[in-house]
């Protein structure tokens, strides 16, 4: 048999196939570009002071503080949607006024979880102090006044009668605590409770206080004799571990409990057992501690001193310790989700202009493994 070739055909067909191939070439190269391409981090200038940080999902809280006699006399609690890159305003009338009490601390507290925020204000004089618990939906902002507790005596010694405080959040749980003292400034009752339609008890007792962390399913309580107490969100008593060194705060997620002491430490734990997992050397004077997607977050300041404003970024498991960030003073906050990390700082300056910032979790990740 013999076979005939078209040589100016074959030409042609090789031509086009070259083109083809080079055209996929392309395609390829574009979509690992694009594969490539990491979020961008977003940066929000609030342009006065900001008070409180807190995060939930893609949700990050913040309260922008109040400066009588100034373009901003009013205090502020908004809520910025970072996968929609929105803005809303939570608080109201009540709340504008926060900053406005001689000995107060303002909104001393906040949390957000889910579709709803929550802020405790914290006003008082010389011979009193109160707090106000508010509570607001983020679809519809209208600020509630859910539940207030006054005390009286001497702001700078004891303070007799109730308190609000331990403030968390997360999913769709939001908690705090409730607790009396007397003249002596002993606490002679105590209770956690879940924040709903109206307050609600989980568990009762000086050991529910202070509430300091959740992720919705655990709600980590950090005690005056040094224990940490990890309760259900419905109010049951799971575990007591016990730091090896004083702690000064904590953050639960998933299987993870940590805790940052007084000796520079970072204490790492399985949260369903209470086994310690493993102790590392942390930043002296950490603080702002949260944990999530096996990595802990903190901030600190130079070694030298001064105001807090070094991120760091530690592997839970491996102990491996980066700096994400170094922010102008003063750092006011960093909290971490599965969808990445939110610091706010102020700067020490004229004006005084804040600002929130959030860093995607794929270059938090790629942060973390940087040499």
């Amino acid at each position: 048999m013999r076979y005939t070739v078209n040589v100016r055909q074959t030409l042609s067909t090789r031509t086009a196939a070259a083109a083809l191939l080079g055209l996929t070439a392309l395609l390829l190269l574009a979509l690992d570009g694009a594969a490539a391409a990491k979020p961008a981090s977003l940066q929000k200038r609030i342009g006065v002071r900001i008070e409180s940080l807190a995060m939930d999902g893609s949700r990050i809280a913040y309260d922008v503080a109040g400066e009588y006699g100034t373009k901003h006399p009013c205090n502020e609690v908004y809520v910025w949607n970072v996968g929609r890159n929105k803005t809303s305003r939570a608080s109201g009338r009540q709340t504008c006024g926060a900053d406005n009490s001689s000995t107060g601390a303002g909104v001393r507290e906040l949390a957000v979880a889910g579709g709803r925020v929550a802020w405790i204000v914290n006003q008082g004089g010389n011979t009193e102090s109160g707090d106000h618990l508010y509570v607001s939906s983020v679809a519809g902002p209208r600020e509630r006044v859910l539940a207030t507790a006054f005390r009286t005596g001497d702001v700078s010694a004891i303070l007799t009668g109730n308190w609000l405080g331990g403030l968390v959040g997360s999913g769709g749980f939001l908690g705090v605590d409730h607790w009396a003292t007397d003249s002596n400034g002993n606490v002679t009752t105590a209770r956690l409770q879940k924040i709903g339609a109206r307050l609600g008890d989980l568990a009762q007792g000086a050991g529910t206080m202070l509430a300091e962390s959740t992720d919705g399913k655990l709600v980590a309580v950090l005690r005056d004799d040094g224990t940490i107490g990890l309760y259900s969100t419905r109010g049951a008593l799971l575990r007591t571990v016990t730091p090896v060194h004083t702690a000064t705060e904590i953050a639960v997620r998933g299987d993870y409990l940590a805790a940052l002491t007084t000796t520079d430490t970072l204490e790492v734990y399985n949260s369903h057992s209470g086994r310690r997992l493993h102790i590392w050397r942390a930043a002296h004077k950490a603080g702002s501690l949260d944990v999530s997607s096996g990595f802990a977050t903190y901030g600190a300041p130079y070694p030298s001193g001064g105001y807090a404003r070094v991120v760091h970024i530690r592997r839970l498991l491996s102990g491996r310790d980066r700096v994400l960030v170094t922010t102008p003073p003063a750092l006011i906050g960093v909290q971490l989700e599965p969808a990445g990390l939110a610091y706010a700082f102020d700067r020490i300056a004229p004006g005084r202009a804040g600002t929130v910032v959030f860093v995607p979790m794929s270059r938090v990740v790629r942060a973390a493994r940087a040499r």
